[in-house]
């Protein structure tokens, strides 16, 4: 006999894929859905908050009436496939009758059923990793065996890139002298808009936290409104929301 059953190890497989679509949540809300291969990406001045450019770049077309114009791009379709089998382990869902399994027309609606949540799942990553270069680096490539490689960039400023030159990286930063703040205040001074959120890897947290006059700005005696979780908190999960830093949103993100 072995160590696990089926059903153990289908729910230690699922605990084990820690997923959550953070960028996509906190960034790209609103989704805009197209009947067309083509999508068009439009900068109309006053109108849109974030101007949109697709390199390379096909000819736009001016929308006199409005002042602006439209750019098409012909995305590369991402939706993975699965080959179907009638063999495959499926997971019983609660409540359901195990002997509807044997059925083979209910066993192959389930089967794609979870064939089906994988596919979205793979593509919600795609987007997220979309996403998370969008917001890091103010562009994404989007490329695959059967399309061309294309880099869809929204125009932002590179002063909004972030990249701590040699000798200022906190981590070769003394732990007791150094104050971070500084550093924070100079990244929202050179950005183009307002900063209210910082977003962070377990390993930016560390630094963070393990700087001492990062923490004394936490000591609300001296009227600090900083509410901070500096200790555990979430334990396990992909996203974990600490709390303020003054007015600055600090969220870790493993």
């Amino acid at each position: 006999m072995g160590l696990f059953t089926t059903r153990q190890l289908l729910g230690y497989t699922e605990q084990k894929v820690k997923f959550r679509a953070l960028f996509l949540e906190l960034f790209f809300r609103r989704t805009v859905n197209f009947h067309t291969e083509e999508v068009m990406l439009d900068k109309i001045t006053g109108k849109t908050p974030v101007a949109a450019y697709v390199s390379p770049i096909v000819e736009g077309k001016v929308l006199r009436h409005r002042g602006g114009e439209t750019r098409v791009l012909r995305p590369g379709y991402v939706k993975p496939k699965h080959e179907f089998n009638y063999q495959q382990a499926v997971e019983r869902l609660p409540g359901e009758d195990p002997s509807q399994l044997n059925d083979p027309a209910y066993r192959r609606l389930r089967i794609i059923t979870d064939n089906l949540k994988q596919e979205e799942h793979a593509i919600v990553q795609v987007e997220e990793m979309q996403a998370v270069n969008a917001v890091l680096y103010g562009k994404y490539t989007m490329e695959g065996d059967q399309f061309e490689k294309i880099e869809v960039d929204f125009g932002r400023s590179t002063k909004n890139n972030i990249i701590q030159g040699s000798g200022k990286e906190w981590s070769k930063q003394d732990r007791d002298t150094f104050d971070p703040t500084h550093d924070i205040d100079l990244y929202c001074d050179q950005a183009s808009g307002l900063v209210n959120i910082a977003i962070m890897d377990g390993t930016g947290w560390r630094l963070l936290n393990g700087f001492k006059l990062f923490r004394e700005k936490l000591d609300t005696r001296r009227g600090s409104n900083s509410q901070l979780e500096t200790a555990v908190k979430d334990l396990g999960a992909v996203v974990s929301f600490k709390g303020y830093y003054g007015d600055l949103a600090i969220v870790v993100a493993k």
